[in-house]
């Protein structure tokens, strides 16, 4: 009875000893983030998730580089494939990486320019949205273009004031994103136009809902919604899917960065803004219901680029950078946070002048255990901590090359 009480204790004294280690790396996370948490007020989940008990963000091991990736306007170049094919498009080429064997196995050439990029969640089809008005369905394994669908929007005439005669401009696809079945797929343009296309790039509805170029849009997990904002504003549209009805709008005083479903809701939206004084927020915005909620993400100084929420473990990860450390590095060094609501980080990766600079595109891999990011100055690339497995860094080259990077 003696030994079983001393056992007894002596996994209590563990217990304890793991909670006091959690909470002391949770206030070390505050800590080197400036966030500063009321004990008297209450926390409420504003999103679901099974929140981390130890830090899981690890170095990167390798590195793909994208050259001129900082001069694309539109973010969305990077895509992880559900055989573990990442793609990453620049110009009117694509190159497909093996994260298996970390070798490029092919390149593939477009009629055009490519704007984005997106795998079907097969992983049997790669949509590309280009330049006049083209999106191309390319077939994964061939490398081939299979199909492809022209935007169905009205052509622009503008007055070229040197010739004195009218030219035609035609619009650029710059967002596209697949229904959860992958039998739909959505689009956007340049001129402000949503299209919703079978798989077979048969067009079901097209309507024109903004007057600048679409930046993003998303369907549901539900694909009862389908989620759009525009370059640089503060609108949120909420249209039916796939009629593309407008069911709802959100009006926002901040700009708008990105939007994300939640994925083990129906229709929960994450929409990340920045404040005219660069303040990261985040909107979580239940569709059916039409219920908004607003925090602040970060203090003061920290802005926003990009964020996600992870299949795996429903916590948010988001980009962020500080304002602040433009005035003295010659990059903006940005980091990662993983929150599992708006108060609490739970772990976080980056800081000073020698990480990665600004982040604008994130995507995870099959099965939610790494993060895939492009940077405008370098890649990294880095996998879950494993005993069996020793992790190296490689060195930075000291100019400016476009890389992506992978994080777990």
């Amino acid at each position: 009875m003696q030994l079983d009480g001393n056992i007894a204790k002596s996994k209590n004294i563990i217990v304890i000893g793991e909670k006091l280690k959690h909470k002391r790396y949770a206030n070390y996370l505050d800590k080197a983030l400036g966030v500063h948490r009321d004990p008297c007020t209450p926390l409420r989940q504003l999103w679901p998730c099974i929140p981390r008990k130890k830090s899981f963000l690890s170095s990167a091991d390798s590195i793909l580089d994208l050259p001129k990736y900082s001069d694309a306007i539109f973010p969305e170049l990077l895509d992880w494939s559900k055989d573990n094919i990442l793609v990453a498009a620049l110009g009117s080429n694509y190159h497909k990486l093996s994260c298996s064997s970390q070798t490029i196995v092919s390149q593939v050439f477009t009629r055009y320019e490519i704007q984005c990029c997106k795998f079907d969640p097969r992983g049997e089809l790669l949509l590309l949205g280009t330049h006049m008005g083209r999106v191309e369905i390319h077939n994964n394994a061939r490398n081939k273009r299979e199909t492809e669908a022209k935007c169905q929007c009205v052509r622009q005439r503008v007055l070229n004031a040197s010739k004195a005669e009218f030219e035609i401009h035609y619009c650029s696809v710059t967002a596209v994103d697949w229904s959860p079945t992958g039998n739909s797929f959505v689009t956007g343009c340049s001129f402000g136009v949503v299209m919703s296309l079978t798989r077979a790039a048969e067009v079901v509805s097209c309507r024109r809902v903004l007057r600048d170029p679409i930046c993003l849009a998303r369907v549901s997990p539900d694909a009862r919604y389908a989620a759009v904002t525009a370059v640089n504003s503060a609108v949120v549209l909420l249209l039916t899917w796939p009629a593309l009805d407008i069911s709802s709008t959100m009006n926002s005083d901040c700009m708008i960065k990105t939007i994300t479903w939640h994925p083990w809701r129906s229709a929960l939206l994450g929409v990340g803004a920045v404040t005219s004084e660069l303040q990261a927020r985040v909107v979580v915005w239940n569709a059916p219901t039409n219920e908004v909620q607003e925090r602040k993400l970060a203090p003061k100084p920290f802005s926003l680029d990009a964020m996600l929420f992870s299949d795996r473990t429903g916590e948010l990860v988001a980009s962020l950078w500080n304002s602040e450390n433009a005035l003295f590095y010659p990059k903006i060094c940005s980091q990662l946070v993983v929150l599992s609501n708006p108060e609490t980080v739970v772990d976080q990766w980056g800081e000073g002048p020698s990480w990665p600079d600004r982040v604008r595109t994130m995507v995870f891999n099959p099965d939610g255990t790494k993060l895939g990011r492009i940077a405008l100055t370098y890649v990294l690339c880095g996998e879950q901590p494993s005993s069996s497995r020793k992790f190296y860094i490689r060195r930075l080259r000291k100019y400016n090359r476009e890389r992506a990077a992978f994080l777990t």
